[in-house]
């Protein structure tokens, strides 16, 4: 695994506020996410109060094209909500703190599309395959891929459940 890069932390952030942000940048960045999403997704983590957007970009030092791109993403996959404050017409955002939310979100609104697109990928290969001389190995495999990409559509909805709801309550003990 490289090396963490160093974390660079604006003037107007504790130390501890810009290692969590740079937790995120570094997870936005496993999740091949642009790493503005991660900062985005730290600053409101961190903020005791609902962030109007000119707060986000005023912190994290943000273009308002890259704040208002990341907070539509984050959005999209229930990371972020925006709230409602009142006599304030600025929109206010907060970040999810429910794991299972978060997981649910990132499920449904990415894995889910591209499990979908698979399946058509997958069907064109399998058409070329059937069209022209390609090994039995060959076949055999997109064949594999095939029945894998089905597999883990089956399964979703069942993970997807799964995060969302919460657990029954354990019996007290003494």
């Amino acid at each position: 695994m490289p090396p963490r890069a160093q974390s660079v932390r604006p003037q107007n952030l504790s130390p501890a506020e810009g290692e969590i942000i740079h937790f995120f940048v570094h997870l936005a960045s496993d999740l091949s996410m642009p790493k503005s999403i991660g900062e985005i997704f730290g600053i409101l983590f961190c903020a005791e109060e609902p962030m109007a957007f000119e707060e986000v970009v005023a912190k994290l030092g943000l273009s308002k094209g890259s704040a208002s791109q990341g907070l539509r993403v984050l959005q999209k996959i229930n990371a972020v909500t925006t709230v409602y404050v009142a006599r304030d017409r600025r929109t206010f955002y907060q970040a999810e703190t429910s794991m299972r939310k978060l997981f649910s979100g990132v499920l449904n609104e990415t894995v889910r599309p591209h499990l979908e697109s698979n399946e058509e990928h997958l069907e064109r290969i399998h058409d070329l395959l059937q069209d022209g001389g390609d090994s039995a190995l060959l076949q055999e495999r997109v064949a594999s891929l095939q029945s894998w990409n089905r597999k883990a559509k089956r399964i979703l909805p069942w993970l997807v459940k799964l995060t969302a709801t919460k657990p029954a309550a354990k019996p007290a003990t003494d």
